[in-house]
């Protein structure tokens, strides 16, 4: 496959700065919706922006990431409970919106697979919070949310208190084996809990205390409630949970299908999703998507979708995964809801880079049951093109419960006034001129010292992913900046030899009353404030490179480049080609790097974070370096196998330096085979490659130099 567009290069700088504003947007998305339960759009909104996202890094396939949100699930594990590594990862589902991409779903499974016919399992695709459930001799050991999809937060005990997840199992369950679910919180549960903390606000009004917030919807209380401090109160919730498929499993055969391991998992306490139901094929699996959609309001349970599986669990394993997505099943989502409103202004506020962003504000409306007043416009050309105007009353669409899409003006109903709007000629920030770039469509505030730029540049330097000064929030740095305190991230160290000065701050300091005066001086708040920020000193150059804000630079290709180059230094001296070559890098964010360090300014800020004391380079640990006779070397793995899961075979191959791919090529120096191996056994055959079995695979394991011999041989050998 191409890693290259044919596109000229103004059309791909216009991509990679779209590209760049939606992975922005969507990881806030996610850390609003998987870490902190307020989400401000709905899945329909996020759902657009990530399809516009994924299209354009198949168009653009120089633009694609490896730390790219389509390429990522979930979020972060958040601080409130410890982390739980999951032993499988647990993944995101890709989506079909109609009949067509069902069947285009279903027709890339069956070239995949060289077949066309198998049966199907469909099942409500209900909203709430994915749960992982681990069960030992019977008993609930663990539960963790699905967090990032390789790490989630340690729920056991407040999961233990939900009177629908069985804490002992009945049956002859496995010894140790692993389910997924969706806690969710149903309908009537929902309006009653909301109904009984209405009851409580009214008496708190009457006392004069302070009233208690509602829940949005059903989801955000049942996730909530499940991330709840105390888990008495996760008890006291109206919770249930359905079991949607088998994690793991330990010392025990499973059923050989989806369909019979969800009776499998119900013989045993557990409660599978509501209304499960198994076809002989996508036009029946279709017609039930079709019901669905017609039916989802009359269900006692939130639902914004169907899942379509795969039945055979064979199949499932020849389809693999690709991504954070697997390839054997897909969430029909149901259509968003439309609404119109009036367009009252046409607003912008100024990023990061200085780009000057419009959007809508909107007439308040109710659209799916959220009053929604504000709509992202993308750039003055995006207006035009729409042909949208102040005053005019638009469609938008339900795609969030705060900022919607807009699909369009209904020019019926314009002013007969109405005029075209106009990008700013200075920008609101600092009243500087504004410039437009041709090769983005975008335009710019031309002061580098906007105050609006200074603003974005510190939160996102301050912010989690990056150097994470907690105390050093919106606020904080718009008072800094005003007072002339801080200008750029390495004045924020300078702030460290100023305790008694921001003690004088009302907002900042502590209030005391001394010779009958009130007033302020440096307390916990200030100290808190400096130990993070002498604490970020340390956090590490992957961390430092994101926090630079380098266009296009991210956690895991940051991570990347700090472990090849080792210093701050190295990285931007690199040339564009030596930054290329690093896996998950690639020549646009390599270049990107190079312009950002032909900056003079960008030179002096890096000397002065230096001689503030922020570690910029990685400590090497001196130990015996690691033997990987396997370098070079590409393996891919399908069936099934007893003696270890396909994941841990995976990491042991990698241990050993080599490659492990999920697709067979004639790059490919081998296929392991196990049980059930299909469509990638047949084509690795067909282009004559070594195909070896379980037994070789736990022999070369444990002796590479057995594989080494094995792959020298003139003739590639295949399984009995």
């Amino acid at each position: 496959m191409s890693t290259q567009s044919s596109a000229s290069d103004s059309e791909i700088i216009a991509a990679r700065d779209r590209v760049e504003l939606l992975r922005a947007e969507i990881l806030r998305h996610n850390h609003l919706y998987h870490t902190l339960d307020a989400p401000e759009i709905s899945d329909a909104e996020y759902d657009a922006l990530f399809h516009e996202l994924r299209r354009l890094e198949t168009d653009y396939p120089e633009l694609a990431s490896a730390d790219s949100p389509t390429q990522t699930v979930g979020a972060a594990p958040g601080r409130t409970f410890a982390v739980v590594e999951h032993r499988q990862r647990m993944l995101s589902l890709g989506n079909a919106f109609n009949g067509e991409e069902l069947i285009a779903w279903q027709q890339r499974a069956a070239d995949l697979l060289d077949r066309e016919q198998w049966t199907y399992v469909t099942e409500p695709k209900i909203d709430g919070l994915a749960i992982a459930l681990v069960y030992e001799r019977g008993r609930l050991v663990q539960a963790a949310t699905r967090g990032d999809g390789r790490a989630g937060e340690d729920v056991t005990a407040n999961l233990r208190g939900i009177d629908a997840v069985p804490n002992q199992l009945s049956g002859s369950p496995p010894p140790i084996f692993e389910v997924r679910g969706e806690v969710f919180m149903p309908k009537a549960g929902f309006d009653a809990m909301n109904a009984q903390i209405a009851e409580e606000n009214q008496r708190r009004r009457d006392e004069g205390r302070a009233e208690l917030t509602l829940y949005a919807n059903p989801r955000n209380a049942a996730a909530g409630s499940v991330r709840q401090k105390d888990a008495g109160v996760t008890a006291t919730r109206p919770l249930s949970i359905g079991i949607y498929q088998l994690g793991w499993c330990d010392d025990a055969v499973p059923p050989d299908s989806h369909w019979e391991t969800l009776g499998w998992l119900s013989e045993f306490g557990l409660p599978t999703t509501p209304e499960a139901a198994r076809h002989d094929g996508i036009d029946a699996a279709l017609a039930a998507c079709e019901r669905w959609t017609q039916r989802r309001d009359s269900q006692p349970f939130e639902m914004d979708g169907v899942v379509v599986k795969v039945d055979d669990l064979g199949l499932q394993a020849d389809l693999g995964i690709v991504g954070r997505e697997p390839r054997w099943a897909i969430a029909w989502k149901f259509p968003p809801q439309e609404a119109s409103t009036v367009l009252e202004r046409i607003l912008v506020n100024v990023g990061r880079t200085g780009s000057i962003n419009p959007y809508a504000r909107l007439r308040p409306v109710r659209v799916g049951g959220v009053q929604v007043t504000n709509a992202t416009l993308h750039n003055l050309d995006d207006i035009r093109r729409k042909d949208i105007r102040e005053g005019d009353t638009v469609v938008i669409r339900r795609a969030g419960e705060v900022i919607p899409q807009v699909v369009r003006p209904v020019l019926e109903r314009r002013p007969e006034d109405s005029l075209e709007w106009e990008m700013p000629k200075v920008c609101p920030a600092c009243e500087a001129a504004t410039v437009r770039n041709a090769e983005d469509a975008m335009h710019y505030c031309s002061n580098r010292a906007c105050p609006a730029i200074m603003q974005r540049s510190l939160e996102h330097f301050a912010s989690r992913g990056a150097m994470d000064i907690r105390g050093l929030g919106e606020r904080q740095i718009a008072l800094l900046l005003q007072l002339n305190l801080i200008r750029d991230p390495a004045d924020v160290y300078g702030l460290l030899d100023k305790r008694e000065e921001l003690g004088t701050i009302p907002s900042l300091g502590q209030k005391v009353r001394r010779d009958g005066e009130d007033r302020y001086e440096a307390g916990k708040r200030i100290d808190n404030l400096l130990a993070a920020i002498e604490a970020s000193k340390s956090r590490g150059l992957s961390y430092l490179l994101v926090g630079l804000g380098i266009r296009h630079v991210g956690g895991e290709n940051a991570s990347l480049l700090a472990d090849e180059f080792g210093s701050l230094d190295a990285i931007l001296l690199a040339p564009a080609e030596t930054l290329a070559e690093v896996d998950g890098v690639g020549p646009v964010i390599a270049e990107s790097i190079v312009e950002w360090a032909l900056d003079g300014d960008n030179w002096s800020l890096v000397h002065r974070l230096q001689a503030a004391g922020v570690e910029d380079e990685i400590e090497r640990a001196e130990h015996e370096p690691v033997e990987t006779p396997l370098e070079g070397l590409r393996f891919v793995l399908t069936g099934r196998f007893s003696a270890m899961t396909r994941p841990e075979a995976e990491a042991q191959l990698k241990a050993l330096g080599a490659g492990v791919g999920s697709s067979v090529s004639k790059n490919t120096s081998a296929l392991f085979a196990g049980e059930a191996a299909g469509s990638k056994r047949r084509k690795a055959e067909t282009l004559g490659l070594r195909i070896l079995d379980e037994d070789d695979l736990v022999e070369s394991l444990n002796d590479p130099a057995v594989l080494l011999a094995r792959l020298t041989e003139e003739e590639p050998p295949g399984v009995d």
